[in-house]
């Protein structure tokens, strides 16, 4: 009876243990990028932009979180969150559809989120809704762009300048676990 004992309760710790360190390397990454839709902009087929390309604090954060880009196992996109900063008051009114879509150097074209059939009521900021797809060799390239494809129902007076925050969840290896 006491051989039972001891092997549930070395079970049990055991379980206990590799969650505890799994919770470890794992944490999440907020990388921010801006782009300007461009005023006139007016049309129910889909316009593509491209931001600047986007260089990842991942590496940064690993080295926050103890670990380095070669020891990423896995990145999934948790959010992607949009806000209007210029100009003040404007809202999303104007945007009917939005996919975006990530690149990297030698890499494919993914696309990690979207919004489709927005409200006129909407406000200056949106929350896309994200893709199932793994991004780590994207994050581990350092830089990549970001292609959003939209598509309006009302015309754009003046530029709006829109920044977004990507919300990357990683798990990656610890040094020395």
């Amino acid at each position: 009876m006491k051989t039972i004992t001891l092997l549930l309760t070395f079970f049990a710790f055991s379980f206990i243990s590799c969650e505890k360190i799994d919770k470890l390397t794992q944490f999440t990454i907020n990388d921010q990028f801006e782009t300007t839709i461009k005023a006139g902009l007016a049309t129910l087929a889909p316009t593509d932009m491209e931001t600047p390309p986007v260089t990842s604090i991942a590496e940064k954060e690993l080295t926050m979180n103890n670990s380095r880009i070669d020891m990423i196992e896995s990145v999934k996109l948790e959010e992607l969150k949009m806000v209007i900063f210029d100009p003040t008051g404007r809202t999303f009114d104007f945007l009917k559809d939005i996919e975006i879509f990530i690149a990297a150097d030698g890499l494919p074209e993914k696309k990690i989120a979207s919004a489709n059939n927005l409200a006129d009521d909407v406000t200056n900021t949106i929350r896309l809704t994200t893709e199932n797809v793994e991004l780590e060799q994207y994050l581990k390239k350092g830089t990549y762009t970001i292609r959003m494809r939209v598509t309006t129902d009302k015309i754009i007076n003046q530029d709006i300048k829109v920044r977004s925050t990507a919300k990357f969840f990683v798990d990656a290896k610890v040094l020395g676990l």
